[in-house]
């Protein structure tokens, strides 16, 4: 796996360029974990990293997600994320967001910040 540092950052090569298809989610786990899942978004030419897992009720879902006007809907629960902030479109649905990453293309290659394990306190 390719990475470049970048002010102190690491970010990763996940895949090719050509294997995202516009408007469609693509997933990414690292080191076999559920807390360390990105999703991947090509939304006119475009790149959108977010947690793949939604805060809802904590599915692994979100690259399954019905992706219209640079938002993707859960599958499983209906909630509706603004890919840009990673924040919900709804506010009568809670205050919850997508944890958003940094994303960007290089040579036909897609790099991402990698991701922290971060324990969510809902698994501690």
């Amino acid at each position: 796996m390719k990475s470049i540092t970048i002010d102190g950052k690491l970010f990763v090569s996940v895949c090719s360029a050509d294997e995202l298809i516009p408007e469609k989610g693509k997933k990414i786990v690292f080191e076999d974990d559920i807390d360390m899942e990105v999703s991947l978004f090509k939304i006119q030419n475009e790149y959108y990293c977010v947690s793949n897992i939604c805060p809802h009720k904590h599915q692994p879902v979100i690259y399954n997600g019905l992706v219209k006007d640079c938002t993707v809907t859960c599958p499983a629960h209906g909630w509706t994320y603004d890919l840009k902030t990673g924040e919900n479109t709804n506010k009568h649905q809670g205050i919850k967001r997508l944890k958003k990453y940094q994303i960007f293309e290089k040579d036909g290659d897609i790099y991402i910040e990698k991701p922290e394990l971060e324990i969510p306190k809902w698994r501690q």
